[in-house]
């Protein structure tokens, strides 16, 4: 049924995200890295399948992401992009792989034609709208990521949520509005108060995905291993989880080491047989091939 489903939705592209601005459906955004949790987001109808480079921290078990590269995200995002039909395909440039225009255009290029993205995401603020503005000259679709950033947290040393004082809330918003306006086909608002968020909604004329910034956006993103409850070492505040796979697994591990030990896996059905005749035939040539390496 899910498998239907996905074939009769219509492919999500950057201008249908950016059509739902202001009163179309709300935009859907979870992550992925591999072919099975893509596979499962888009027979889902996400809209937006993300390869961001948080796979450092839930799925390499990194300490952050600084250290993710091109060839890292080009790798998953093939995965991802071989088991997806119809949502969006989005790719993350890694940590100081757009520092200028040119580096920008030969990176996210590998990213669209190596791996397969539809459109990848930057995050920074307003520094980077001549970047916006070279990849979408060169064809390339781009959404903005402001907010809590990996270069603020580079930079400050800290996760602490941005925009709660009036000069940092003034930024965000300044960043948001000259992103968009440098030709971001959305925005990722992440981690700022929900005021703030509804304020850059109402401003801006793209469509804002909000992580951990609220309800006032017009869409939401999630971490897929947070909010599967795959990921046990932090868990940020504005998570909700929808499953509990960890313990599904570690449940389904204990039973398969409880079925080896216990001699009750393999049985029958999981097991390839062979007749008595068949493996009579096989036993006698063996016997042959040994006796006549014996008399040689």
């Amino acid at each position: 049924m899910a498998a239907e489903q996905t074939k009769s939705r219509r492919k999500i592209t950057p201008a249908a995200i950016r059509s739902r601005k202001n009163g179309g459906d709300l935009i859907t955004l979870v992550t992925a890295y591999d072919f099975p949790f893509a596979s499962c987001a888009d027979q889902a109808g996400i809209d937006i399948v993300f390869v961001s480079d948080a796979f450092a921290s839930v799925g390499m078990g990194c300490e952050n992401t600084l250290s993710v590269t091109v060839d890292e995200v080009v790798y998953h995002t093939r995965a991802v992009r071989r088991a997806v039909s119809s949502s969006l395909v989005l790719a993350s440039l890694p940590f100081l792989s757009y520092t200028t225009p040119e580096e920008a255009i030969k990176n996210a290029g590998r990213l669209v034609r190596d791996g397969g993205a539809e459109a990848v995401e930057i995050e920074g603020g307003a520094e980077l709208a001549p970047i916006v503005r070279a990849l979408t000259t060169a064809g390339i679709a781009v959404i903005a990521h402001v907010g809590l950033t990996r270069a603020l947290a580079a930079r400050t040393g800290s996760y602490r949520a941005p925009a709660q004082d009036a000069d940092s809330a003034i930024a965000i918003i300044n960043d948001a509005l000259t992103l968009s306006d440098a030709g971001a086909f959305a925005l990722v608002l992440e981690c700022i108060p929900d005021r703030i968020a509804a304020a850059i909604t109402e401003l801006v004329p793209i469509p804002t995905i909000g992580i951990g910034a609220g309800a006032y956006c017009d869409g939401q993103g999630l971490v897929t291993q947070d909010m599967l409850g795959l990921f046990e070492k932090f868990t940020p505040k504005f998570v909700q989880q929808f499953a509990a796979l960890d313990d599904a697994a570690r449940d389904g591990f204990r039973l398969f080491k409880q079925n080896v030990e216990t001699s009750a896996f393999p049985g029958s059905a999981h097991t390839i047989s062979i007749g008595d005749e068949k493996l009579g035939d096989i036993v006698a040539r063996l016997n042959q091939a040994t006796e006549s390496t014996t008399t040689n």
